[in-house]
């Protein structure tokens, strides 16, 4: 029985046992506690806490600067300005329908300047130096934004730009690309000479030497003002060639001869086709209008952005702000339409008020205060451009889509396009004129006219 007894010992003690562990079990959780006093009690979940609450404060600021507060506009310097610059319309869905619309040499040529005036301002003719020690501004490393989207459209292989059976003047829109393409390679310059030679030499000119808008008719459209002398006077510089920008000049001041109209209730302002096809238009197109003026601020800018030009060209330069003034005062008297936009056609109010020559003249009246400050600066310009350009703003959907919009293939179609490539980069070129003068301190700044 002693034997049995002493088996059982063991089992009763490990029975004895149980209680033990259970009572060690049921005291775990005093061990978990903690104390604030004691840091190395603290849990994980605690100690990261002001770690987790600083990233939620981070995000909340972040959160309230980009999209509840506007930081508002920075104009410590040039760069600032344009990076916190309020275009007041979404225009990079603009830039991107102006890139994916593009198509016709002119569309694109329109489109890559547009881009260049809202990515690389610096780069453009309206730059604080676009010529620096009187050069044509090189690429880097990397080539612009602009230059990237057009190289492979440029035809570098052919006497003209651009394969265009129909026009003279359209595939020039490509060469200040071209011929920016050209300082880092090449054929691009080659084919920008290429392209000259054929403007200067054999292309058809109209009876007063005016190089024609037309192969097949010598005929002169306004639109051919923005193609061809801002092409000739930046090849100029490139080549260091003044005689060239005295062609880009002298190539206006034909065109003008021509197209603008000297009495009347619409005097200053330019008609849109002269020559002999069935084509010719004596109307006053606010889109061509506004190619002939864009045009005309963009030589005028070449001039004096170059220093040989600038000093030597004087009297040219007083022209041209006399020309570019007669269009922009003939689109202020012509100004009637109720939607505060230019009419297709102005003076005629049997016309509608569209978009985009609305938004080029405004673009051209900004650049032009700019320039001449001393002129263009006034209220009367740059009030009326205020107008405009939120007439046009108030137009723009989400999509970046500017309506309406005059059909650019068909000027005098009285339905709207659904969509136009040139409006777009015209409202890319709107809103980098306006950033640029109000950064320039020439338009007051925003909310503090």
């Amino acid at each position: 029985m002693a034997e049995v007894r002493q088996r059982k010992a063991p089992a009763v003690a490990t029975e004895k046992h149980k209680p033990e562990a259970s009572t060690t079990t049921d005291a775990q959780p005093a061990e978990l506690e903690w104390s604030w006093s004691d840091y190395g009690s603290w849990p994980l979940s605690v100690r990261w806490a002001p770690a987790y609450v600083a990233l939620i404060g981070v995000f909340i600021a972040v959160f309230y600067v980009n999209y509840v507060n506007d930081p508002g506009l920075d104009m410590s310097s040039t760069e600032s300005c344009i990076a916190t610059f309020n275009y007041t319309f979404r225009i990079n869905a603009a830039r991107h329908q102006a890139e994916h619309l593009s198509t016709h040499s002119w569309e694109l040529g329109t489109a890559a300047e547009a881009v260049e005036e809202l990515v690389d301002p610096q780069k453009t003719v309206f730059g604080r130096d676009p010529f620096p020690n009187d050069k044509i501004p090189s690429q880097g490393l990397h080539l612009d934004q602009a230059l990237i989207w057009l190289h492979q459209k440029i035809r570098t292989n052919n006497q003209t730009l651009f394969a265009d059976d129909w026009g003279v003047s359209d595939p020039a829109a490509l060469g200040v690309a071209a011929t920016m393409l050209g300082h880092r390679w090449p054929q691009y310059t080659d084919a920008a000479t290429r392209q000259k030679d054929y403007l200067l030499k054999d292309a058809p000119k109209y009876i007063n030497g005016a190089i024609s808008h037309r192969r097949e008719v010598a005929e002169l459209w306004s639109d051919a003002v923005s193609m061809v002398p801002p092409f000739l006077a930046y090849y100029g510089v490139a080549m260091n060639d003044i005689t060239l920008i005295k062609t880009a000049f002298k190539q206006i001041q034909l065109y003008r001869d021509v197209l603008s109209v000297s009495r009347g209730p619409k005097k200053g302002l330019w008609k849109h086709i002269v020559g002999p096809s069935e084509m010719a238009d004596d109307g006053c197109w606010s889109t061509g209008n506004a190619w002939a003026a864009y045009g005309m601020v963009r030589v005028r800018a070449t001039m004096t952005a170059w220093r040989p030009s600038n000093e030597e060209m004087t009297e040219e330069k007083k022209k041209l702000d006399r020309w570019i003034g007669e269009i922009l005062d003939g689109a202020i008297t012509t100004d009637d339409d109720e939607s505060g936009l230019l009419r297709n056609y102005l003076g005629d109010d049997s016309w509608f008020g569209e978009t985009s020559g609305t938004s080029l003249l405004a673009a051209t009246a900004y650049r032009m205060a700019v320039l001449r400050p001393e002129i263009f600066g006034q209220e009367k310009y740059l009030s009326w451009a205020d107008r405009k350009r939120e007439a046009v703003a108030e137009r723009i959907d989400d999509d970046g889509f500017a309506k309406p919009a005059v059909n650019p293939l068909k000027h005098n179609s009285r339905e709207p396009a659904e969509s136009s490539p040139e409006g777009e980069s015209f409202l890319l070129m709107m809103g980098a004129a306006w950033r640029d003068c109000v950064c320039a301190g020439v338009c007051p700044q925003p909310g503090h006219a």
